[in-house]
């Protein structure tokens, strides 16, 4: 009974949350108030999946047939808004072009990759901008639009590509679950919903950034916690591999989980260790391969550079006075931080990420101090994964220092990857 409650207020928080990351945003909350709504809905979806994660299910083991009407208007349905997001991404990416004075996001990774494809060093000092830009990204945020500077084409489709690809596996995912027909209805619609309200309500999310890949990246994350017990009962090495190759997309793109992983890592050694060893052992290769020896060790001092960037881009947006900024954009609390905190700039800014640092490590232990003591109860482990992520995301990217609307692609489409989790018949994990 409380399951299904749980399962209920969290769709109903997760509507909310698209609808004040998109659409709705700022229409009847002011900036303050819509930030820390969303922070205060993202956190409570995390602890509802907890809760949910501990309670024995009456739910039989059934597999949910489709009849093929039912199947093939689904599938139309499916196409449809494959269809309709490429039309919206296409009327957004036509009016918006790739220009360094609008957002050096993507201009930063084609010199990226045109610097690959000429034979040079990557990550050297980009100078091509009229200013000095030390390149912050990890492999994985910029080598997978080479194909886009081999080809040359959009690169922005690259992006659109790997979340319709995510999109696609988590549709999938549901329906080889054999979820009930309201469940995978609900799968198979959402994502595009999503999609549809945020280029309509937001300004360039998708034309100037590739946000959409890393919310495919974390997507196709959320689905590999959904299948953690077929990983813990398979083969270690087969189930380490393909968890580590799923990782390292997350890792080596945007790193947002990173003070999650322990967590994460604590649970599987504790309920196999074996698969531990191995997904970490992948893991540690595929670093090394894609990034250290490739480009680290020619400069091991290159990304600390760029994360120092990091810091002095955002003091520079904090600094400016007068001008429309995501700061005052109603996706989290740094404002506050900025108008509310004595000191100069840059300690307000450090207090702020201080702040962060604290909050998100403080969820991540409540989350393994639940966990920990109730361990034994556990009912269902891919709930509680994700739901402890969520809870996670609620205040890293709450208080995050410069709270972009992009950015929260990532934790509100991970909330929609979570929904199969909530539907799976099986009662034990």
């Amino acid at each position: 009974m409380r399951y299904s409650l749980y399962r209920s207020l969290f769709i109903l928080l997760l509507f909310a949350e698209i609808l004040l990351v998109s659409s709705q945003r700022l229409r009847y909350l002011g900036q303050r108030e819509n930030a820390i709504v969303l922070i205060l809905l993202a956190a409570i979806m995390g602890v509802l999946a907890m809760l949910a994660a501990f309670e024995i299910r009456n739910a039989t083991i059934q597999h949910n047939d489709l009849a093929v009407k039912d199947l093939w208007l689904m599938r139309g349905v499916a196409i449809l808004g494959f269809i309709l997001a490429i039309f919206h991404f296409k009327r957004e990416i036509s009016v918006i072009p790739i220009d360094h004075h609008i957002s050096d996001i993507i201009p930063t990774i084609q010199v990226m990759n045109q610097r690959l494809l000429a034979g040079q060093y990557a990550y050297g000092l980009i100078q091509d901008f009229g200013y000095d830009l030390s390149p912050t990204y990890l492999p994985l945020m910029w080598l997978p639009y080479f194909p886009a500077a081999l080809f040359h084409f959009d690169d922005r489709w690259v992006a659109f590509t790997i979340w319709a690809l995510a999109a696609f596996m988590v549709i999938r995912h549901a329906h080889r679950a054999g979820l009930s027909v309201s469940a995978r209805w609900l799968v198979t619609v959402l994502p595009f919903m999503h999609f549809i309200l945020i280029e309509e309500g937001t300004s360039a999310t998708f034309g100037n950034t590739v946000e959409l890949m890393i919310a495919g990246f974390y997507m196709m994350w959320a689905l590999q916690m959904d299948r953690i017990r077929e990983y813990l009962r398979g083969n270690p090495w087969k189930s380490g591999a393909i968890l580590a190759f799923f990782l390292l997309l997350c890792l080596l793109s945007r790193y947002a989980f990173l003070l999650w992983l322990p967590l994460c890592c604590l649970i599987v050694w504790m309920e196999n260790r074996k698969l531990f060893l191995t997904t970490a052992v992948s893991a540690f290769a595929g670093v090394l391969i894609l990034f250290v020896f490739p480009f680290l060790l020619k400069d091991p001092m290159v990304y600390f550079k760029g994360l120092q960037y990091y810091s002095v881009a955002a003091l520079a947006g904090w600094a400016q006075e007068g001008q429309p900024s995501p700061l005052y954009d109603g996706m989290g609390i740094a404002g506050i931080f900025r108008d509310e905190i004595p000191g100069d700039m840059a300690i307000r800014l450090a207090i702020l990420q201080r702040w962060q640092l604290v909050v998100s490590l403080i969820a991540v232990g409540l989350s393994g101090l639940y966990w920990w003591k109730n361990r034994q109860k556990m009912q269902y482990l891919p709930l509680f994964l994700l739901g402890s992520l969520k809870f996670y995301f609620a205040f890293f990217y709450g208080f995050i220092q410069m709270p972009y609307v992009y950015l929260m692609l990532t934790p509100c489409f991970f909330s929609v990857a979570m929904l199969p989790a909530w539907y799976r018949m099986e009662q034990k994990s």
